[in-house]
């Protein structure tokens, strides 16, 4: 069971854009354990199946950057922009790397803390 609901976490982030939490609740995992996604995509198994996705994702942003290059004066060139940042945060959250600055929202939570006192 545990090698289809991974699958299905797998087909649910690469096909619908999904968060990975609500994949995992999607595909019958905990609710606990849907909390800490982190947990899931450092798994060996889930690790393995989303190496060949991965590398085709780097494959993607790569040959955007490329044709980046060569239209730089373009209209289409905002366009590859966005098709670029899209892989880079696909791929940041596929490996289980922060999407987001994490330090600003240490402040932030810090502030609103200092501020509820």
């Amino acid at each position: 069971m545990s090698n289809i609901r991974r699958k299905r976490v797998i087909c649910k982030l690469v096909e619908n854009g999904r968060s990975v939490s609500r994949a995992m609740r999607e595909s019958g995992y905990s609710k606990a354990y849907s909390k800490h996604p982190e947990k899931f995509l450092k798994t060996d198994k889930a690790k393995k199946e989303l190496k060949p996705i991965l590398e085709r994702l780097k494959e993607e942003r790569d040959a955007a950057l490329e044709q980046m290059r060569k239209t730089r004066d373009k209209a289409k060139y905002n366009e590859l922009s966005n098709t670029t940042e899209g892989f880079t945060k696909l791929l940041q959250l596929l490996e289980g790397k922060p999407t987001e600055i994490q330090e600003i929202k240490d402040l932030s939570e810090a502030i609103k803390k200092l501020a509820e006192k």
